[in-house]
């Protein structure tokens, strides 16, 4: 029972079936390395029988894998050849609550079609990402590929069931001439040549893609609808989804320029799948005879997580950054003051590695890769890489105290509140509006309170001349 034929086989079948990406061929290629790589260990160590048993079970694995894919691989999708009828063919907005994962804060949406004569349904998905080789890189430089793909609605309900997550359905009044068209397009864009889009987390996601093709089937109602003013910015709400992590909701509007706090339509809100299910359930389109038809014909929770909801309001200056910069303003001012000096440049240590690599992040965020969202960043004038060369000197402090070293460090701080303080003036000039408050709170006492204790306390004379009695 030879491998290579059953491989040639099912590498020409799943290159030619439509809708079959390279995962499938890559994952039958890294076999038949594997496979002639034990070819040649058995065969060199005269073991053939025992390759051969392992063979079969490997050929009935890859057997059975295929097998399991096929319903997925070759389903008939009526629609896609326009087979079907407008008055069967139904679709209905699903929309799935925020989950546990960072990648499922913001909830997820997807759209299903189905052809009620053939009794045949599919979902179509928006959001699918794969970890391979270049997704780390991809992700760093602003330049993530996301696709589109479709699958079994039974399988999928399930799937997020599973998890947790409330799943909302609503049915569409697609106009009737529209359907076909509507389904044609999201067959399309599942095929290996359409499927993969350029990611931006607020202009082009799984669910301004949905937004998009309804916005088509009404020849552009639901734009004009949607054309008024935002109740929230897009920081506030980031702030609304992120809420129940505060830390990654500190880092992520760090990270974020003042793109994000300009006002917005409702058009825009829709990035988020909870706003667009709110939107379609009230927006009414005018039909060819001037009548005006509701967008959403019903509306069901087909299953209810009973999770606590997004907030609906947000305090965009929340005070906990405050009481954590000055906490540590405290502690370091404590320990400066104590015996143990060496635990000083210890906790030094401990607060500039993590903002400084923050702040190296940003730097290089802003300057080498396409997240435009985080070009001129006013945050940068708080932490930077300057603050990770601090954490450095440090360190180099703790363990071989010097005292041209200490004066350095001294020198670093000053730069960091001089930074600080142009980054309050320049807030006096309209065009510096980052809303970074945040930021702010948490880096302002911190800066100003080291490069305080070295300037003003008479210790921190004595630590340029005779840093070793610090220890």
């Amino acid at each position: 029972m030879d491998f290579l034929p059953v491989f040639r086989f099912y590498k020409t079948f799943f290159t030619k079936c439509p809708g079959a990406g390279n995962a499938s061929i890559k994952f039958l290629i890294r076999i038949k390395r594997g496979l002639t790589f034990l070819d040649n260990y058995f065969l060199i160590h005269k073991c053939k029988e025992r390759y051969n048993i392992v063979k079969r079970f490997l050929l009935i694995f890859i057997i059975l894998l295929s097998i399991h894919n096929l319903p997925a691989q070759r389903a008939y999708i009526p629609w896609a050849n326009g087979n079907s009828a407008a008055n069967d063919l139904q679709f209905y907005l699903v929309t799935f609550s925020p989950g546990d994962n960072l990648t499922d804060w913001f909830g997820h949406t997807a759209l299903i079609v189905k052809d009620s004569s053939r009794n045949v349904a599919r979902i179509y998905n928006y959001g699918l990402f794969s970890f391979d080789e270049g997704f780390i890189s991809r992700f760093a430089m602003g330049r993530l590929i996301f696709f589109a793909g479709d699958a079994g609605v039974s399988g999928t309900l399930r799937r997020y069931k599973k998890e947790n997550r409330t799943i909302r359905i609503q049915q569409l009044n697609i106009p009737l001439k529209k359907r076909r068209g509507l389904a044609k397009k999201l067959a399309d864009s599942v095929l290996p040549q359409n499927r993969a889009y350029l990611y931006d987390h607020y202009y082009n996601n799984c669910s301004t893609r949905l937004r998009d093709y309804f916005d088509q089937a009404v020849n552009g109602q639901f734009h004009i609808a949607t054309d008024s003013t935002a109740r929230f910015t897009l920081r506030e709400e980031t702030m609304r989804y992120t809420a129940q992590q505060p830390l990654m909701q500190w880092v992520l509007l760090f990270l974020m320029n003042d793109s994000i706090d300009k006002p917005i339509k409702q058009w825009d809100e829709m990035f988020l799948p909870d706003e667009l299910a709110r939107f379609v359930e009230t927006f009414r389109y005018r039909t060819e005879t001037g009548s005006l038809k509701p967008f959403v014909k019903t509306n069901q929770i087909y299953y209810d997580a009973h999770r606590a909801p997004v907030p609906v309001t947000i305090n965009p200056y929340p005070l906990w950054p405050l009481w954590l910069g000055l906490l540590i303003a405290v502690l370091a001012s404590g320990i400066f003051r104590s015996k143990f000096r060496r635990l000083f440049w210890a906790f030094g240590s401990f607060i500039t590695l993590p903002a400084g690599l923050l702040g190296s992040i940003l730097f290089f965020m802003m300057l080498f890769t396409n997240h435009t969202v985080t070009y001129h960043n006013e945050n940068l004038f708080l932490i930077n890489p300057l603050t990770l060369i601090l954490f450095f000197l440090n360190l180099a402090m703790l363990f071989r105290p010097r005292p041209k070293l200490a004066h350095v460090i001294a020198r670093f701080w000053y730069a960091q509140a001089f930074l600080t303080a142009s980054l309050l003036f320049l807030k006096l000039i309209p065009i510096f509006d980052q809303q970074n408050s945040m930021a702010l709170f948490l880096l302002v006492p911190v800066n100003f309170t080291f490069a305080a204790l070295f300037y003003f306390s008479s210790e921190g004379q004595v630590m340029y001349e005779q840093a070793g009695k610090l220890l």
